[in-house]
């Protein structure tokens, strides 16, 4: 799932704006989905929501970016729901138009 995923986000997004990382140990409960019966696929993608000025600076100072859950994290907003709709949208059209194709 994770390679369609990608895959989908290639086409719809721009090869330049994903980025494939190594897997982590997240604490996300929905990761019990594929692991307990009936198991159920699951993949987790992250949004890119920080200003790219902000990210450059951190590369260039060494200053690590403030995490997802600390009050200093701050999004682009427009941007970012704008990419993440469009991300999930096709997401989802294409899982379930792999499914319909699958299922015939």
């Amino acid at each position: 799932m994770t390679q369609h995923l990608a895959a989908t986000f290639r086409q719809v997004l721009g090869d330049q704006n994903v980025v494939e990382t190594a897997p982590v140990m997240g604490g996300e409960d929905f990761g019990r989905f594929g692991r307990e019966e009936p198991r159920i696929p699951i993949c987790m993608f992250w949004l890119g929501t920080v200003d790219p000025a902000k990210i450059a600076e951190s590369q260039r100072t060494g200053r690590p970016l403030p995490s997802l859950h600390s009050s200093l994290y701050a999004p682009v907003p427009e941007p970012s729901i704008k990419t993440g709709v469009r991300a999930m949208s096709a997401a989802a059209l294409s899982l379930l138009a792999n499914r319909k194709t699958a299922g015939k």
